[in-house]
């Protein structure tokens, strides 16, 4: 009873977390009662609301509609008979409120039950529409002393805050892990700049070296011995050429005997 009933509170905190919801031809929607808790005898009244296209609003002609609360595992299913555990609650009145919206209300004396919450259901009956393409559904909570519910109250409070927390966990989470994504980018973007940093090191270094090798040395002569043999050599063959072409000239200018 107490895991149903914990499974149960957690299914009424997500409800009440999101907000009941409008029910479309093709979708469910969460019938909404004016209490969060009730004591037997109690007036309890719910409502909820209803879009239905043009070619699906003669469904409404199917009812009329009852609100069932269902006890002992009870379920309602389409084409199937109202199951033993299901208590007829009330009718609902189906009134249009724009041209495809409906509002359907309901309200009733809550029976003498066990404190627990039970589900509760829309059907026709025979039971061939229970909903409008999806179930039509709500929870409703008995408890048995006022103080029973200040702190089924207080629990589901509770819940929703763990709720809330682990949601922001969540989030955290993946904010962490992209927060890690970038800096490791961050951490090899630095890695490759260290390295290029340590050959732009070594370099200057290895010119540093060279520039202090050659300042040991001095300066470089102008005239080395192997530029000064080169430049005799030179002048000996052009000497040796303006000789060869002075001999022909002088030998011409003999005079005869």
């Amino acid at each position: 009873m107490r895991a149903r009933r914990a499974i149960m509170v957690a299914t009424a905190v997500g409800a009440m977390l999101v907000g009941p919801a409008a029910a479309r031809a093709d979708g469910g929607a969460y019938i909404e009662f004016n209490q969060t808790h009730y004591l037997p005898g109690e007036t309890a009244t719910g409502e909820a609301y209803v879009y239905l296209e043009k070619q699906h609003q003669g469904l409404l002609e199917r009812g009329p509609f009852y609100a069932y609360l269902l006890t002992d595992g009870a379920a309602l299913a389409t084409g199937h008979p109202i199951p033993a555990g299901a208590i007829r609650l009330g009718t609902f009145d189906v009134e249009q409120s724009r041209p495809k919206w409906f509002e359907l209300s309901v309200s009733f004396t809550v029976p003498e039950l066990d404190g627990d919450f039970y589900s509760v259901a829309v059907c026709n009956d025979p039971c061939t529409i229970w909903g409008f393409k999806e179930p039509l559904s709500g929870l409703i909570s008995v408890v048995q002393t006022p103080r029973e519910g200040a702190l089924l109250t207080q629990q589901q409070r509770l819940y929703g805050r763990i709720y809330a927390l682990r949601r922001q966990g969540k989030k955290t989470e993946r904010e962490l892990a992209e927060l890690g994504e970038r800096f490791d980018a961050a951490d090899r973007v630095r890695s490759s700049m260290a390295s290029e940093l340590s050959d732009l090191q070594d370099r200057l270094a290895a010119a540093r070296a060279a520039s202090a090798d050659a300042r040991a040395r001095g300066p470089r002569p102008l005239m080395t011995p192997e530029i000064g043999v080169a430049l005799v050599l030179v002048l000996l063959v052009l000497a040796a050429a303006v000789a060869a072409r002075e001999r022909p000239a002088r030998s011409g200018l003999r005079s005869p005997n």
